[in-house]
């Protein structure tokens, strides 16, 4: 992972990087994940979305 994506990655919530980790690293789907984390389908959604607007932010966030 590139530098400036891996900070941004590391100042998300562990939620955010728990989600992260099982959708886009593990190759997961919702319902994969949501099985593997025990947690409702529409959760795992949410926190995705979520997951990633604050990844971008992290991204866009000077320094």
């Amino acid at each position: 992972m590139h530098e400036p994506a891996a900070r941004a990655f590391r100042s998300l919530s562990w939620a955010h990087r728990e989600i992260l980790t099982e959708t886009y690293f593990r190759r997961r789907s919702v319902n994969e994940a949501a099985a593997s984390l025990g947690l409702p389908v529409e959760v795992v959604k949410a926190r995705v979305y979520h997951a990633l607007r604050a990844l971008r932010d992290a991204c866009e966030a000077p320094g």
